[in-house]
């Protein structure tokens, strides 16, 4: 008996027949058992379930890149899909998006914010001084998502790549061997010119780190092939899965050449494998369906097989990875035994790993899904104790955070066989649950239902084969699954293989991601290979097998019966001004009035706080360069007693993914290679034929002037300059973020003496300058300098700065010696940072009486992705070597479910790429790829 509750979409005639009379049937079973009351319980669940759900309304985020990697100075482009995570519709709880990329060590390299509409595109521009060679994680949320799981926080890997003609190509392979705590280590490593052949005979310098310590450091010299053996002890208690080998070359004029690279060790004897029994527990007498996990230490899956004995050694199953480290076996857990597996190793030895243990008394919940089937069968278990035990549990299936089913399940033979219609729910990851009568989860299983969810996108050609310069018509039609044309929002990629390598198992489309992956703890190796699982019977198995391997609990049923609490971040349905105007006591300021001003763009409004002193501007679109002043007054229309504090963004801290690129230099093979040679050639043709034509530009660089400055030297006269240009690039990093990446040995650290810390260059004493102003001269009696300062290196940020000096040298900070410390200070003990700010008032307060400068991110406006247009007597010459040949961030298909892209192709012949996602913005998502062929003239 069960409630059930109808999917999404797509629903014809004869299934909601279907619906209405099982519906009839569960309404009158209740009444035969109504002295149970499991109709109002199960009700009762499902409106507390999906109340919550309709309060807190997840939302789910899906970012199409033009491609998955890039070189320095490209444009990243972007489509964003801001989804609700029940129906699949554009999401109207935020109209804020924030979009950055954190390098390798997981610092925030770059943020931009977009106004978005449940659909928002951009780019952001991969400057090599700020973005440089290396691997990149792509984030994207809204303020909102920040009260969830992070794993809702929508991440991907990608890698710059920065190659050249006389880059270095490093081979390398490592062996070793255990000895009691530590392990010997051999390394052999082949070091070639990418252009010339062996980097022979060359003193260098390797470091092996694993982000915490140094284990390995030592100078070395490659022998005329480039060859080196290396030998060295690792401790065993040292980070394997996160060692970085550094390479510098320490011949003089190679401009302090340092490559690192990922130190890979698949220690057979540090395979991590995991037990997870379906339904969560091994219970005593019931059968259990195992599933298993494999990684090794690069954190990819590993194909193992092994067996299980018991304590009394016998043999009780055998178990094989059928795919990325993961499979399943059965077993019969029997009371009071304890299972163990064991792997065999290369070196003959055994490796045991425990599995859960077994419990004595509990539930079991299987479910079997067959391929091409419209229902699934759910087996619930229960030992003697508990099927006689008179008690009521309940069957719950749960999908995207909404209730859809729900079922009385009666155990009193111990065991309970239920038949469910999957049309009952949408499309994607769902779960069910075994809920006892204090409704508390007891089991869980997750399952994945075909739905009518995907969109079938079919692109044509106008031609079989086109040449260089040619035009091409792209002819795009969309149905669903029924065949009917749908309208929509659709992006679409094209992009040279010759230049940019795709691969369609690792990557993760709009369907798989928002279908399969963001309902997933931890991430899926290879998303790509189940795109297609509802057409193929071994991936739908091995589908099948990655849920019950990684699909951990995800809902929190405690939680969901709780007294909801506040959530910590609102969200923004649009850009608000807000803060808070408070009296000299610190508490608010009701009725008080507040005036917003900015001259540009031209802008004056005005409001009026609340009771509890809060203000709040619509309306307001922050421009690239919007400063805006902000004036309170008191109840008398004064503003010398009234503060105004600003509500700024707090930047979030996220983990970061556990997915280490291995640079394109290292050990590459031949597709890999082909790749960046075919980039260096066409950079080469390009130059030389520019350099027909161009006279080279000689620019003659004069020293960094900062604008305004109070430099006691005069100007450009200090060992650092950050100027305006670059502190543009930097965002909102704070002024302490700006030293720490810039100045070199600036930090702080306790005096020997007293143990107090202090800021210092090199062990200089730091003093800060603020428009000429010592900040010394406001410190409060009691405060050590450390505590005093850190609270202006937080404060300020790079959109308030236009210019840091640093006097370092006694040069330079003996002028500043004599005009701020006492007589007979030694000038080389302290060093002095001038900083230069736009408002040019010296040290700011935040607090300052009545007014305040707010200067918020602003949003960024999407630009034209540039697409050439050729006459037909264009002659190519090697001066058009896009590698991404195409964007269009938004086309919209028509009442036919049509759409025609147009482009030119480029000057390298080869193939092409496309790739097309999107959504008809009713509840279904699709993705295309397809390929165009393009030959010389």
């Amino acid at each position: 008996m069960g409630m059930l509750k109808p999917g999404l979409k797509h629903h014809n005639r004869a299934l909601v027949r279907l619906l209405l009379s099982a519906i009839m049937l569960c309404g009158f079973v209740y009444v035969a058992v109504a002295q149970q009351s499991p109709k109002a319980i199960i009700s009762d669940i499902i409106t507390v379930v999906n109340n919550r759900n309709t309060d807190r309304a997840v939302e789910k985020l899906y970012l199409q890149t033009d491609k998955p990697i890039y070189h320095t100075g490209d444009s990243l482009w972007f489509k964003a899909y801001l989804l609700e995570q029940t129906y699949l519709r554009p999401s109207k709880k935020s109209g804020v998006l924030y979009v950055e990329l954190a390098n390798d060590s997981n610092r925030m390299i770059k943020r931009i914010m977009l106004p978005i509409s449940g659909i928002a595109y951009g780019n952001i521009a991969l400057d090599d001084k700020l973005l440089p060679q290396g691997g990149y994680t792509l984030r994207a949320y809204t303020n909102w998502m920040r009260n969830f799981d992070e794993a809702l926080i929508f991440k991907k890997s990608l890698y710059i790549s920065g190659a050249n003609n006389n880059d270095w190509l490093i081979n390398y392979n490592t062996r070793y061997a255990k000895d009691a705590d530590k392990y010997n280590v051999q390394l052999a490593l082949n070091v070639n010119s990418f252009d010339t052949g062996p980097v022979g005979l060359r003193e260098m310098q390797l470091r092996l780190t694993d982000g915490k310590r140094t284990w390995f450091k030592n100078n070395i010299n490659t022998d005329i092939g480039g060859l080196a053996n290396v030998n060295f002890d690792l401790p065993g208690k040292a980070d394997f899965k996160n060692l970085s080998l550094s390479i510098r070359d320490l011949r003089k004029g190679e401009g302090n050449r340092t490559l690192v690279t990922p130190l890979a060790f698949n220690r057979p004897e540090n395979i991590d494998l995991q037990f997870m029994p379906e339904g969560g527990s091994l219970v005593a007498g019931l059968p259990a369906n195992i599933a298993f996990k494999a990684v090794n230490e690069d954190g990819h899956g590993a194909d193992v097989s092994g067996e299980v004995f018991n304590s009394k050694q016998q043999q009780v199953a055998v178990f094989n990875a059928t795919h990325y480290g993961i499979g399943t076996f059965n077993l019969l857990p029997q009371a009071g035994e304890v299972y163990t597996a064991k792997l065999k190793l290369p070196d003959g030895s055994y490796k045991s790993y425990p599995l859960p243990v077994v419990k004595p008394s509990g539930f079991t919940l299987r479910v079997s899904n067959p391929f091409k089937s419209d229902s699934i069968e759910v087996t619930v278990g229960a030992t003697p104790d508990i099927a006689g035990n008179g008690n009521s549990y309940y069957l719950m299936g749960h999908a995207r955070g909404m209730a859809f089913y729900g079922a009385l399940v009666s155990l009193k033979n111990g065991i309970a066989k239920i038949h469910i219609h999957k049309k009952i729910f949408p499309g994607g990851v769902v779960s069910f649950a075994l809920i006892g009568a204090d409704k508390k989860a007891l089991n869980e299983r997750m399952i994945f239902a075909e739905g009518n969810e995907k969109l079938n996108i079919s692109i044509s050609s106008s031609k079989p084969v086109y040449k260089q310069r040619d035009s091409v018509a792209l002819n795009i039609k969309v149905a669903d699954m029924d065949g009917a044309p749908v309208q929509g929002s659709f992006s679409l990629a094209v992009t040279d293989d010759g230049q940019v390598k795709t691969d369609s198992l690792k990557s993760t489309s709009i369907v798989t991601y928002l279908l399969l992956a963001s309902n997933l703890k931890g991430s899926i190796e290879a998303p790509g290979y189940y795109e297609r699982c509802t057409d193929d019977a071994t991936k739908w198995q091995h589908l099948d097998q990655l849920l019950l391997a990684q699909g951990w609990a995800v809902y929190d049923w405690d939680a969901a019966f709780a007294p909801q609490k506040p959530l910590p971040f609102t969200a923004e349905p649009e850009f608000l001004v807000t803060g808070r105007v408070t009296n000299a006591f610190n508490k608010p300021v009701a009725n008080s009035g507040v005036l917003l001003f900015s001259r540009k763009p031209m802008l004056m409004i005005d409001t009026v706080t609340n009771a509890t002193g809060t203000f709040t501007f619509k309306g307001v679109f922050p421009a690239d360069t919007a400063v805006y002043f902000l004036q309170a007054r008191n109840k008398k229309g004064k503003s010398s007693n009234v503060g105004i504090e600003m509500d700024e963004f707090k930047p979030p801290v996220f983990a970061p993914l556990n997915d280490r690129i291995t640079p394109w230099y290292v050990n590459a093979d031949n597709n890999n290679l082909s790749i960046i040679k075919k980039q260096l050639t066409l950079q080469q043709n390009r130059e030389t034929f520019t350099r027909g034509k161009m006279l080279k530009e000689v620019v003659i660089k004069n020293k960094r002037i900062i604008k305004d400055s109070k430099n006691l030297n005069g100007p450009g006269e200090a060992d650092v300059i950050i100027d305006e240009e670059e502190l543009q690039k930097a965002g909102r990093a704070t002024l302490g973020d700006l030293l720490s990446k810039r100045v070199k040995g600036f930090g702080y650290r306790p005096e020997k003496k007293t143990g107090i810390l202090y800021y210092n260059i090199y062990g200089a004493t730091v003093h800060l300058i603020v428009d000429g102003i010592n900040t010394e001269f406001f410190m409060p009696e009691g405060e050590t300098l450390y505590q005093y300062l850190k609270q202006y290196f937080d404060y300020y940020d790079a959109e308030e700065i236009k210019g840091i000096e640093v006097m370092a040298n006694p040069s330079h900070s003996g002028t500043y010696t004599s005009r701020f410390l006492p007589p007979m200070t030694i000038p080389w003990e302290h060093t002095f940072i001038e900083v230069t700010t736009r408002g040019g008032h010296g040290p700011f307060v935040k607090k300052a009486v009545g007014t305040y400068v707010y200067r918020p991110m602003p949003f960024t406006v999407p630009k034209q992705f540039y697409a050439p247009r050729y006459v037909i007597s264009s002659v190519p010459d090697m001066t058009d070597i896009r590698s991404t040949i195409h964007w269009e961030p938004d086309f919209v298909t028509d009442k036919d479910g049509k759409a025609t892209i147009s482009f030119f192709t480029a000057d390298a012949p080869g193939k092409y790429t496309i790739i097309a996602e999107g959504t008809d913005l009713q509840g279904s998502v699709g993705v295309k790829r397809a390929s165009i062929s393009v030959e010389k003239r």
